[in-house]
């Protein structure tokens, strides 16, 4: 075999082993993606910060492990410019998170805590931005959190008392602008559930149900800052509430009687109503057992008197209300 036809043999060869050959591809510039989720609220004299961290970088690679968190906090100018911002900013360290698992990365809940005290009275921007490696290959920065800081707020101290149209919630009140936060948790739950806000010294909840233990946190807040939660208040509402009293009652003789209504009272756990008469001047008594309806024909009446009637309410509880203004019937 001449060299030639070995050359061309060893080529042939060479091309059949190798397989194809791609385009060559540049190298990742390894640029975290940027976080979107990031929150920062002033609680207590303390900023709380929280976000969570990419999983993979702008060309979709698995992160295993951060080199570096940048955290700064800065001033808030109209109009923002990030450049000017971190030029000015405050750096936070944070320690990055553990290694993650490439073949099924996950994000990782952060938290950062700082004083408050440093920015009182100003208005802030908080973001953070993350690296894979050094020699600055940052991702973007991530969304901007914007507070103004107060002083700090002070836990509300609270209190809670039944009463006939549910538990009624109070604390002190801190100052104009101050709005609280209540929340509530039951049986069942497995954490407070926020109830609604009130801008006075006090919240009704009127959803309570009586016989039923219940805890309340009440929170300040103003603008972006909160206090730290209130002591829990438990209660046990106990029904100790009478229905409200009748009214419009109103007593006409008839043929062989003296009707006597009133109008409905309006409480769901209405049981009925007494009756009390008095004749020609007399003490009231009692002249029927329980009404379910606002209504009764008073058949023991005898000509030349004048019949009084009285009407009471009554709950499921027994709680019985005060008697209605009477109403007068000569027969």
């Amino acid at each position: 075999m001449s060299r030639s036809a070995i050359a061309c043999a060893i080529l042939y060869l060479v091309l059949v082993g190798c397989g194809y050959v791609g385009p060559v591809l540049p190298p990742s510039p390894q640029l975290p993606n940027t976080i979107a989720n990031l929150e920062a609220i002033e609680r207590g004299d303390q900023i709380v910060i929280t976000f969570a961290t990419p999983i993979r970088t702008t060309d979709n690679l698995a992160i295993k492990q951060f080199s570096e968190v940048d955290l700064r906090i800065g001033a808030a100018s109209i109009p923002f410019d990030f450049d000017q911002w971190a030029a000015a900013a405050q750096r936070y360290d944070i320690e990055p998170p553990p290694p993650n698992d490439p073949d099924d990365p996950k994000p990782v809940a952060m938290e950062k805590t700082i004083p408050a005290s440093p920015w009182i009275g100003k208005r802030v921007a908080v973001a953070v931005r993350t690296a894979v490696k050094k020699k600055d290959h940052y991702s973007s920065w991530s969304n901007r959190a914007v507070l103004q800081v107060v002083p700090p707020l002070k836990p509300p101290e609270a209190k809670a008392v039944a009463t006939a149209h549910g538990v009624l919630v109070t604390w002190t009140v801190q100052g104009s602008g101050v709005e609280y936060r209540v929340s509530r948790e039951g049986p069942g739950d497995q954490q407070p559930v926020e109830l609604g806000t009130s801008k006075t010294q006090d919240y009704l909840d009127t959803t309570a149900q009586y016989d039923t233990p219940y805890t309340y946190i009440v929170v300040a807040t103003e603008h972006s800052a909160e206090s730290l939660p209130s002591k829990t208040v438990s209660i046990t509402p106990i029904d100790k509430f009478p229905p409200s009293v009748p009214a419009s009652i109103t007593a006409l003789p008839a043929p062989d009687s003296i009707e006597v209504s009133w109008q409905r009272s309006p409480e769901p756990d209405l049981k009925g109503y007494y009756l009390y008469r008095s004749v020609n001047g007399g003490p009231f008594e009692r002249v029927a057992d329980l009404l379910t309806l606002p209504t009764y024909s008073d058949r023991k009446v005898e000509h030349g008197k004048t019949y009084r009637y009285e009407v009471s309410a009554t709950d499921q509880k027994g709680n019985e209300s005060a008697k209605s203004a009477p109403a007068e019937a000569v027969f």
